[in-house]
C-alpha cells in the first residue's frame, strides 16, 4: 500500500476520483486523523492522510458527493466537523443521545439517554398540493428498521428522505474490546447477507499484517464460500422482486429455490447463513460431490423458474423503465455492485482481488439502469457464480485431501491493513489497525452504505405504488448500516 501525503485534501481526493479510482473508505481515528483509501484501476491501494486541527476539517462533499454520508457519520460518531458540508443533519445520532455524547471520541463522557424526543429533521418539499407520507421504521413481515418520508404530488414521488441507522449496534466500538481470535465471531454477524464477505475481509487483514501466505487450497475454499453467499443473496432478491408487483407464483417458487440452496449451505458448510466459515488462516471445506449435486439439483428447477419470469410479459413490462438510475449518478455517488453494473458501470471488485486472479469470469453489465436491468443482472450473476463454484470444486477435488494445521494469530500483532471484497451488495471494505495484539480501530464500509442514496434517486419521479418494486430491486442491507 502506497502512503501519500497531500495538500490540499480536496484536490488530492478529487484527482483520484477523476483518474478512475474507487473510494474504499473515509476513516476517522481518535488521534484526530482522517484517512482516505482509494482502489486504483490496477488493484493497488493508495492512502491520503489529513491531520485534523481544532476538531474541524475541509469537507470533501462539495467536490465528491459520494462521501456525504461518510462525513455525516464521522461528525456523529467522532465530533469532527466537516467545514463546507451541505447537509449535516444527524445520520446515526438520535434525539436520545445527550449533546455531549460522541461515541467514538476518546474523551466522550459516560451519559444517560435522554427521554424520547422529536425525530431528526427531515428534508420536505414545500408547496401547494404537496402531501407527506411516512413508511416505517416498523415494517410488515420480518424486516429490519428503516423510515422513509415521501414528499408527494398526487401519486408522484418528488423526494424521499431516508432515516436509517435505527438500531445502531456499535460494532466498531465493540471490536476494540474484542480479542483477535473472537473478532471473527462478531464480524460473521455484522450482516446475514454479506457474512462471508465480512469474514474474508477480516481474515485477509490479519494475514496481511502477519505476512501469512495463503495456499491454493485455502484460496479456492474462500472463493467457493464467497460465491455460495452471492447465490444465496441473489436468489432471495430475485424472489422478492416479483412480490413487488403481486406476481405471487414467481415469488413463492423463487423462495423455494432460495430454501433449497439455503438448506444445502447447512448441509455442506454447517450454517444456513454461512456464519463462522472463514477466519484468519482458515476457510471451511465443503464436501465437493455434495456441492456439485446441489447445483445440479437446483438448476433443473431454476431453468423452469427463469423461463416463467422471462416469458411473463406483464411482469417484464412492470419492471421496464421503472426506478431508473443513470450511469452519471452512479459514478457521482459512488454506487457499487449490481446497482452500478445494471446502469452500465463496469466495475466488479473481484477483478482486482488477488484471490480471484487466474479465474475465468466475465463482468456482465446492462445500460438501462432500471428494475429490469437489476433483475437481469442477478439472473446472470447467479449462473456465473455456479460456474465459478464448479471451477473451485474441480481444483479442490484434484488436490490431495489432508488436514491442514491450524494457524494461530501471533499474540502481539501490530500494523494497519485495508482489505476489500465484492459482497452480494457490492464493494465491501474493512480498515483495520492492530496494536500489540489488540484492535485499535475497525471501520467497515459496506456496499449497501454506498447504494442507499442511489435508492432515493431511483424512487424520485416514479409513482408511490412503484416504491416496493424499486426497493426490492435494490434489496439493500439495513444491518450493515446498523453495525
Amino acid at each position: 500500500m502506497n502512503n501519500l501525503e497531500m495538500n490540499p485534501w480536496q484536490s488530492f481526493n478529487e484527482e483520484y476520483k477523476h483518474n478512475g479510482s474507487h473510494l474504499l473508505a473515509l476513516t476517522a481515528f481518535k488521534n484526530r486523523t482522517l484517512l482516505s483509501h482509494w482502489l486504483r484501476p490496477d488493484g493497488q491501494i493508495d492512502q491520503g492522510l489529513l491531520q485534523i486541527e481544532s476538531d474541524e476539517f475541509p469537507s470533501l462533499t462539495p467536490v465528491l458527493p459520494e462521501v456525504a454520508w461518510d462525513e455525516r457519520e464521522i461528525y456523529d460518531l467522532f465530533g469532527y466537523y466537516p467545514q463546507g458540508h451541505l447537509d449535516l443533519r444527524p445520520l446515526v445520532r438520535t434525539p436520545r443521545w445527550p449533546r455531549e455524547f460522541v461515541p467514538l471520541a476518546s474523551d466522550s463522557p459516560e451519559s444517560s439517554w435522554n427521554a424520547e424526543g422529536p425525530d431528526n429533521p427531515s428534508i420536505r418539499v414545500q408547496g401547494d398540493g404537496i402531501t407527506m407520507m411516512g413508511v416505517g421504521p416498523v415494517h410488515a413481515g420480518i424486516i429490519e428498521s428503516g423510515r422513509f418520508l415521501f414528499s408527494l404530488m398526487g401519486e408522484n414521488v418528488l423526494h424521499v428522505d431516508l432515516h436509517l441507522f435505527q438500531t445502531h449496534r456499535g460494532v466498531e466500538s465493540l471490536l476494540e474490546h474484542t480479542s483477535l481470535p473472537h473478532a471473527a465471531i462478531v464480524l460473521s454477524r455484522v450482516c446475514g447477507a454479506d457474512s462471508v464477505s465480512h469474514q474474508t475481509n477480516w481474515a485477509m487483514a490479519v494475514e496481511q499484517i502477519a505476512g501469512f501466505a495463503m495456499n491454493e487450497s485455502l484460496a479456492w475454499r474462500r472463493i467457493m464460500l464467497l460465491e455460495s453467499e452471492r447465490v444465496l443473496s441473489h436468489l432471495n432478491d430475485l424472489a422478492q422482486i416479483p412480490a413487488g408487483v403481486g406476481f405471487q407464483v414467481a415469488h413463492q417458487h423463487g423462495l423455494a429455490l432460495k430454501e433449497i440452496w439455503q438448506q444445502g449451505m447447512k448441509e455442506v458448510f454447517g450454517h444456513r447463513l454461512l456464519f463462522d466459515t472463514v477466519r484468519p488462516g482458515y476457510a471451511k471445506q465443503g464436501d465437493v460431490p455434495t456441492v456439485l449435486a446441489l447445483i445440479n439439483t437446483i438448476q433443473r428447477s431454476w431453468t423452469r423458474w427463469r423461463q416463467m419470469v422471462e416469458n411473463h410479459h406483464g411482469f417484464q413490462d412492470r419492471m421496464h423503465r421503472v426506478g431508473t438510475v443513470a450511469a452519471d449518478d452512479v459514478v457521482r455517488l459512488g454506487g457499487v455492485g449490481v446497482v452500478a453494473r445494471a446502469s452500465g458501470v463496469r466495475f466488479d471488485a473481484r477483478s482486482l482481488m488477488p484471490l480471484y486472479r487466474g479465474l475465468s469470469m466475465t463482468i456482465p453489465t446492462y445500460s438501462s439502469g432500471d428494475v429490469s436491468a437489476r433483475f437481469r443482472m442477478r439472473l446472470e450473476e447467479v449462473e456465473q457464480s455456479w460456474k465459478i463454484i464448479r471451477q473451485a470444486a474441480t481444483h479442490l477435488a484434484a488436490m490431495i485431501s489432508s488436514r491442514e494445521p491450524l494457524w494461530t494469530i501471533p499474540p502481539d500483532l501490530s500494523g494497519d491493513a485495508v482489505t476489500f471484497s465484492e459482497s452480494p451488495h457490492g464493494l465491501n471494505c474493512h480498515v483495520v489497525r492492530l496494536e500489540a495484539g489488540h484492535i485499535r480501530r475497525y471501520h467497515i464500509r459496506s456496499g449497501a452504505f454506498r447504494n442507499w442514496p442511489l435508492l432515493a434517486r431511483a424512487v424520485t419521479g416514479n409513482g408511490i405504488a412503484d416504491f416496493p418494486l424499486i426497493n426490492k430491486s435494490f434489496e439493500l442491507c439495513y444491518s450493515c448500516n446498523d453495525r
